[in-house]
């Protein structure tokens, strides 16, 4: 018998809440979704990466599009007027005529839709059923009062509704938070079964506080969690290093004469950039395959290495992060060895300048709204931002005020935007913002900086804002730079010529 993977119901719920779940998956399946009601494993039109895909995230989509609606506070529910079930409206999911309406928001849109209390029950998060409780059998205006309340304690919330808040909080303080919920919970209660206007900020000030006690407890606790796993992180990172040195000295060792002066070639080397380049931008194959024609192989590896083994090279990167080629036996290991090395770095530094340009969009330059957001939609577009949920950029957009206001970093991050974060805003100065420094400049970069500055002070200023690179990489810099700008006013005043006719002068003499 045919299971059923998604009902008309859970189809519709899902179309209405994809606005504020964007994910790639579930806008990838959106078509199908659209076209067909029902879905069922084996439906003839489903493919099976889609039946995967539904298989693996529906539970999840439904449990965020759970979390995305509200109850509308002007007219939270109505009673239909007419004893006639055709006069009766339809609910938005389950299509079936309801007399009794409850009329929800998308938070992220505003859109609005009228449900029927048995798709509010089935589909609704804890928060919205609780307040449909209230405002249905007390006070209509118990939505408005919670908006009220929780735009001016936000935290509220968090306390009802939130299971994973705390979530490393000790096992001894379990019992206080218990408690600090159930006070919470009762005190927000009465306050919403009852139409008033002022807050009960006397009777939820214990509870607030405790909490945020709570919440410096779980913050310590967290920052040990995290610690730990990075360490962890390292061993294992370290564990990898050794064991590719180790290929990396094997190959070494094996290698015969041609090898070494194949490896030492200008063209081995240019070669190997290049597609390691293309690797760690993992790019979907075809569109690799196409690019990896653009590049110029030396003629002693084109009987050695073709585009079907670099192709299984690429999709083992993209999945493993690291290059072992275990099943292509014939491709020279000094070759895999070196691949895998030069990606495996540039992909790392790929990832650090994408941790510092989100960063810095975020928080370490002075932004505008329009283009915080712009810079933003730009950096979710690369491969590192595709991994990173839709969520995250929208807490982005509003970081900088919230870090001002003492607030911590998200906890729902995951855990390596975290720690990537945290380590930046460990170096922020006491007051004001700078933004993070990248370890390694572009010669276009630096030709920007020369052409934004009048004078070498205000450029080095310009160029130690926004670098730091190794000290000898640095003197390198600072002197190319130098020797840039004068050239350039040299140029702007007519006199390169009679400059270095000059300088080669002084070079010469004795």
């Amino acid at each position: 018998m045919a299971t059923t993977i998604l009902t008309p119901a859970e189809n519709r719920f899902l179309q209405l809440s994809q606005p504020a779940i964007q994910v790639p998956e579930l806008t990838q399946v959106l078509p199908t979704l659209r076209d067909h009601p029902t879905i069922k494993d084996s439906s003839e039109f489903l493919t099976r990466s889609t039946r995967q895909i539904l298989l693996d995230q529906r539970v999840n989509w439904l449990i965020q599009g759970s979390l995305a609606w509200k109850l509308l506070a002007r007219l939270p529910y109505a009673i239909n007027d007419s004893d006639q079930r055709q006069d009766w409206h339809h609910c938005a999911l389950c299509h079936k005529p309801v007399r009794y309406e409850y009329h929800v928001v998308l938070r992220i849109t505003d859109r609005e839709v009228l449900v029927g209390s048995e798709c509010v029950k089935k589909f609704m998060s804890d928060e919205l059923q609780y307040l449909m409780t209230i405002t249905t059998e007390d006070n209509f205006q118990a939505v408005t009062q919670y908006d009220a309340l929780t735009a001016e304690h936000p935290e509220v919330p968090e306390i009802l509704w939130d299971r994973e808040a705390l979530s490393n909080l000790p096992k001894e303080l379990q019992p206080q938070r218990h408690a600090v919920r159930q006070g919470t919970q009762a005190t927000v209660t009465g306050y919403l079964r009852r139409r008033q206007i002022s807050l009960p900020e006397r009777q939820l000030a214990p509870y607030l506080h405790d909490y945020r006690g709570l919440q410096t407890i779980n913050h310590r606790a967290t920052a040990d969690l995290e610690e730990q796993r990075r360490r962890a992180q390292q061993q294992a990172q370290n564990l990898v290093e050794r064991e590719a040195q180790a290929a990396w000295d094997a190959a070494n060792a094996a290698q015969t004469t041609a090898e070494q002066q194949l490896r030492q070639s200008t063209g081995y080397r240019d070669y190997l950039r290049a597609v390691a380049a293309l690797i760690a931008d993992r790019k979907d194959l075809t569109i690799f395959k196409q690019q990896l024609t653009q590049v110029i192989q030396p003629r002693q590896l084109k009987r050695l290495v073709n585009s079907y083994q670099l192709g299984v090279m690429a999709t083992e990167f993209s999945r493993t992060g690291q290059i072992k080629a275990a099943r292509l036996q014939i491709v020279p290991r000094y070759f895999v060895a070196d691949l895998n090395r030069v990606t495996r770095r540039l992909a790392a530094q790929r990832l650090r300048d994408w941790q510092d340009d989100l960063f810095n969009a975020a928080v370490g330059f002075d932004l505008g709204p329009d283009e915080r957001q712009q810079s933003l939609a730009t950096l979710q577009q690369s491969w590192e931002g595709q991994q990173v949920p839709a969520t995250v950029y929208q807490d982005l957009m509003t970081l900088r005020a919230q870090l001002a206001a003492d607030r911590e970093l998200p906890p729902s991050w995951p855990a390596a935007l975290r720690m990537a974060f945290t380590h930046r805003l460990a170096v922020q100065p006491l007051t004001g913002w700078v933004p993070a420094k990248k370890n390694h400049v572009t010669p276009h970069q630096l030709q920007q900086l020369v052409c934004h500055s009048n004078d070498f002070a205000q450029l080095t200023q310009a160029y130690h804002r926004l670098y730091a690179l190794p000290a000898r990489d640095e003197a390198i810099t600072l002197s190319a730079l130098a020797q840039a700008q004068l050239r350039l006013e040299d140029q702007q005043a007519g006199r390169s010529q009679a400059t270095r006719n000059l300088v080669d002068r002084i070079l010469s003499e004795d």
